[in-house]
Protein backbone atom coordinates (compact mmCIF):
# COMPACT_ATOMS: atom_id res chain seq x y z
CA UNK A 1 0.00 0.00 0.00
CA UNK A 2 1.35 3.44 -0.93
CA UNK A 3 1.22 6.10 1.74
CA UNK A 4 1.80 9.84 1.42
CA UNK A 5 4.14 11.95 3.50
CA UNK A 6 4.69 15.60 4.40
CA UNK A 7 7.60 17.17 6.26
CA UNK A 8 7.27 20.40 8.24
CA UNK A 9 10.80 21.59 8.91
CA UNK A 10 9.82 23.83 11.83
CA UNK A 11 6.65 23.15 13.80
CA UNK A 12 4.61 26.05 15.17
CA UNK A 13 3.04 23.81 17.84
CA UNK A 14 3.95 25.22 21.25
CA UNK A 15 3.86 21.81 22.95
CA UNK A 16 6.18 20.32 20.36
CA UNK A 17 8.49 23.28 20.03
CA UNK A 18 10.25 24.48 16.86
CA UNK A 19 11.35 21.05 15.63
CA UNK A 20 10.83 19.11 12.41
CA UNK A 21 7.63 17.03 12.31
CA UNK A 22 6.05 14.83 9.69
CA UNK A 23 2.54 13.75 8.76
CA UNK A 24 1.68 10.45 7.08
CA UNK A 25 -1.57 9.79 5.25
CA UNK A 26 -4.50 8.42 7.20
CA UNK A 27 -4.29 4.99 5.54
CA UNK A 28 -1.11 4.32 7.52
CA UNK A 29 -3.16 4.00 10.72
CA UNK A 30 -4.05 0.41 11.64
CA UNK A 31 -7.73 -0.49 11.69
CA UNK A 32 -7.16 -1.90 15.18
CA UNK A 33 -6.18 1.46 16.72
CA UNK A 34 -8.68 2.06 19.56
CA UNK A 35 -8.44 5.84 19.13
CA UNK A 36 -9.89 5.84 15.61
CA UNK A 37 -13.10 7.82 15.97
CA UNK A 38 -12.63 7.80 19.73
CA UNK A 39 -10.73 10.94 20.55
CA UNK A 40 -7.63 10.80 18.35
CA UNK A 41 -6.20 14.33 18.62
CA UNK A 42 -5.35 14.36 14.89
CA UNK A 43 -9.00 13.95 13.96
CA UNK A 44 -9.97 17.48 14.97
CA UNK A 45 -8.85 21.08 14.59
CA UNK A 46 -6.25 22.47 12.18
CA UNK A 47 -4.21 19.26 12.24
CA UNK A 48 -7.14 17.32 10.79
CA UNK A 49 -7.39 19.79 7.89
CA UNK A 50 -3.67 19.36 7.21
CA UNK A 51 -3.92 15.57 7.56
CA UNK A 52 -6.79 15.50 5.06
CA UNK A 53 -4.69 17.36 2.48
CA UNK A 54 -1.70 15.08 2.99
CA UNK A 55 -3.96 12.04 2.70
CA UNK A 56 -5.29 13.28 -0.66
CA UNK A 57 -1.88 12.46 -2.13
CA UNK A 58 0.11 14.16 -4.90
CA UNK A 59 -2.83 14.27 -7.30
CA UNK A 60 -4.84 16.76 -5.25
CA UNK A 61 -5.49 20.22 -6.70
CA UNK A 62 -3.03 21.66 -4.18
CA UNK A 63 -1.02 18.60 -3.13
CA UNK A 64 0.73 18.27 0.21
CA UNK A 65 1.30 14.52 0.19
CA UNK A 66 4.50 13.25 -1.40
CA UNK A 67 5.76 9.75 -2.18
CA UNK A 68 8.32 8.18 0.12
CA UNK A 69 11.24 8.91 -2.21
CA UNK A 70 10.50 12.65 -2.07
CA UNK A 71 10.00 12.46 1.68
CA UNK A 72 13.36 10.74 2.17
CA UNK A 73 15.12 13.43 0.13
CA UNK A 74 13.50 16.08 2.32
CA UNK A 75 14.57 14.26 5.49
CA UNK A 76 18.12 14.14 4.22
CA UNK A 77 18.04 17.90 3.68
CA UNK A 78 17.55 18.55 7.41
CA UNK A 79 20.57 19.92 9.29
CA UNK A 80 22.56 17.23 11.05
CA UNK A 81 21.40 16.62 14.60
CA UNK A 82 17.91 18.10 14.10
CA UNK A 83 15.12 17.02 16.46
CA UNK A 84 12.49 15.18 14.43
CA UNK A 85 9.11 13.87 15.56
CA UNK A 86 7.87 11.47 12.89
CA UNK A 87 4.09 11.33 12.54
CA UNK A 88 2.32 14.09 14.38
CA UNK A 89 -0.53 12.34 12.58
CA UNK A 90 -0.45 8.95 10.93
CA UNK A 91 1.48 5.77 11.69
CA UNK A 92 4.19 3.53 10.26
CA UNK A 93 3.90 2.23 6.68
CA UNK A 94 2.19 -1.14 6.55
CA UNK A 95 0.13 -3.63 4.61
CA UNK A 96 -2.80 -5.15 6.49
CA UNK A 97 -1.19 -4.38 9.83
CA UNK A 98 2.27 -5.72 8.97
CA UNK A 99 4.86 -2.95 9.09
CA UNK A 100 6.53 -2.43 5.69
CA UNK A 101 10.17 -3.35 6.22
CA UNK A 102 11.57 -1.54 3.19
CA UNK A 103 9.73 1.74 3.79
CA UNK A 104 10.54 1.86 7.50
CA UNK A 105 14.19 1.06 6.79
CA UNK A 106 14.36 3.98 4.35
CA UNK A 107 13.01 6.36 7.00
CA UNK A 108 15.22 4.96 9.76
CA UNK A 109 18.34 5.05 7.60
CA UNK A 110 17.65 8.67 6.60
CA UNK A 111 17.38 9.59 10.28
CA UNK A 112 20.68 7.83 10.96
CA UNK A 113 22.34 9.47 7.96
CA UNK A 114 21.58 12.95 9.32
CA UNK A 115 22.12 11.90 12.96
CA UNK A 116 18.63 13.14 13.77
CA UNK A 117 17.22 13.00 17.29
CA UNK A 118 14.22 11.13 15.95
CA UNK A 119 11.22 9.41 17.47
CA UNK A 120 7.69 8.32 16.68
CA UNK A 121 4.81 6.25 18.07
CA UNK A 122 2.94 3.29 16.65
CA UNK A 123 -0.42 1.67 17.32
CA UNK A 124 0.47 -1.33 15.15
CA UNK A 125 0.18 -4.48 17.21
CA UNK A 126 3.30 -5.95 18.77
CA UNK A 127 1.88 -9.47 18.81
CA UNK A 128 3.62 -10.66 15.64
CA UNK A 129 7.34 -11.16 15.02
CA UNK A 130 7.45 -8.98 11.88
CA UNK A 131 6.38 -5.86 13.74
CA UNK A 132 8.56 -6.58 16.77
CA UNK A 133 11.64 -7.14 14.59
CA UNK A 134 11.04 -3.96 12.58
CA UNK A 135 10.46 -1.81 15.66
CA UNK A 136 13.57 -3.14 17.39
CA UNK A 137 15.61 -2.66 14.22
CA UNK A 138 14.57 0.99 14.07
CA UNK A 139 15.23 1.50 17.78
CA UNK A 140 18.78 0.24 17.31
CA UNK A 141 19.50 2.24 14.18
CA UNK A 142 18.37 5.85 14.41
CA UNK A 143 14.60 6.14 14.85
CA UNK A 144 13.04 5.44 18.25
CA UNK A 145 9.64 3.79 17.76
CA UNK A 146 7.47 3.92 20.88
CA UNK A 147 4.76 1.28 21.08
CA UNK A 148 1.45 2.81 22.14
CA UNK A 149 -0.24 0.67 24.78
CA UNK A 150 -3.73 1.23 26.19
CA UNK A 151 -3.18 -0.17 29.63
CA UNK A 152 -0.39 0.17 32.14
CA UNK A 153 -0.04 -3.61 32.31
CA UNK A 154 0.48 -3.87 28.55
CA UNK A 155 2.92 -0.96 28.57
CA UNK A 156 4.93 -2.63 31.34
CA UNK A 157 4.99 -5.91 29.38
CA UNK A 158 6.35 -4.14 26.29
CA UNK A 159 8.95 -2.31 28.34
CA UNK A 160 10.17 -5.60 29.81
CA UNK A 161 10.52 -6.95 26.25
CA UNK A 162 12.91 -4.11 25.44
CA UNK A 163 10.38 -2.07 23.44
CA UNK A 164 10.03 1.58 24.57
CA UNK A 165 6.38 2.16 25.33
CA UNK A 166 3.87 4.87 26.14
CA UNK A 167 0.31 4.74 27.42
CA UNK A 168 -2.70 6.92 28.20
CA UNK A 169 -3.79 7.53 31.79
CA UNK A 170 -6.88 9.34 33.14
CA UNK A 171 -6.89 13.12 32.92
CA UNK A 172 -7.15 13.44 36.72
CA UNK A 173 -3.97 11.44 37.38
CA UNK A 174 -2.23 13.47 40.09
CA UNK A 175 1.05 11.57 40.29
CA UNK A 176 4.09 12.48 38.23
CA UNK A 177 5.70 9.09 38.65
CA UNK A 178 4.85 5.65 40.05
CA UNK A 179 5.57 1.96 39.54
CA UNK A 180 3.31 -0.67 37.96
CA UNK A 181 4.32 -4.32 37.68
CA UNK A 182 7.83 -3.32 38.70
CA UNK A 183 8.21 -0.74 35.91
CA UNK A 184 8.56 3.00 36.45
CA UNK A 185 5.96 5.28 34.82
CA UNK A 186 6.52 9.00 34.27
CA UNK A 187 3.87 11.47 33.11
CA UNK A 188 5.02 13.39 30.02
CA UNK A 189 6.98 16.38 31.40
CA UNK A 190 5.16 18.71 29.00
CA UNK A 191 2.00 18.04 31.04
CA UNK A 192 3.42 19.17 34.38
CA UNK A 193 6.38 21.42 33.60
CA UNK A 194 7.25 24.16 31.14
CA UNK A 195 9.23 21.78 28.91
CA UNK A 196 8.24 21.04 25.31
CA UNK A 197 9.37 18.14 23.10
CA UNK A 198 12.34 20.12 21.81
CA UNK A 199 13.63 20.50 25.36
CA UNK A 200 12.59 17.14 26.81
CA UNK A 201 13.44 14.54 24.14
CA UNK A 202 12.53 11.70 26.54
CA UNK A 203 10.55 9.83 23.88
CA UNK A 204 13.67 9.76 21.67
CA UNK A 205 15.53 7.58 24.19
CA UNK A 206 15.02 3.98 23.11
CA UNK A 207 16.66 2.44 26.17
CA UNK A 208 15.02 4.68 28.77
CA UNK A 209 14.14 3.23 32.16
CA UNK A 210 10.48 4.26 32.22
CA UNK A 211 7.18 4.17 30.38
CA UNK A 212 5.95 7.62 29.34
CA UNK A 213 2.34 8.23 30.37
CA UNK A 214 0.14 10.80 28.64
CA UNK A 215 -2.82 12.17 30.55
CA UNK A 216 -6.01 12.32 28.49
CA UNK A 217 -6.67 15.96 27.70
CA UNK A 218 -8.57 18.31 25.44
CA UNK A 219 -12.19 18.40 24.36
CA UNK A 220 -12.27 14.65 23.63
CA UNK A 221 -10.64 13.55 26.89
CA UNK A 222 -13.68 11.46 27.94
CA UNK A 223 -13.59 9.52 24.68
CA UNK A 224 -9.87 8.93 25.09
CA UNK A 225 -10.32 7.76 28.68
CA UNK A 226 -12.91 5.24 27.48
CA UNK A 227 -10.21 3.48 25.43
CA UNK A 228 -8.09 2.72 28.52
CA UNK A 229 -8.34 -0.94 29.51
Amino acid sequence: MAHWYHLTKKSSNAKTGPIAVSTTSRDSCPSTCPLRGSGCYAESGPLRLHWDKVSDGPWAEKPRGNDIETFIRELKSLPEGTCFKHNQAGDLPHSNGLINAHALELITDACADRKLIAWTYTHHKMDNMNNVVMVKRSNNNGLTVNASAHSQTHAAELHKQGIPSVCIVPKNESRKTWEHDGVKFLVCPAQWSDKNCAECKLCSVANRTCVVAFKAHGTQAKKVEATIV
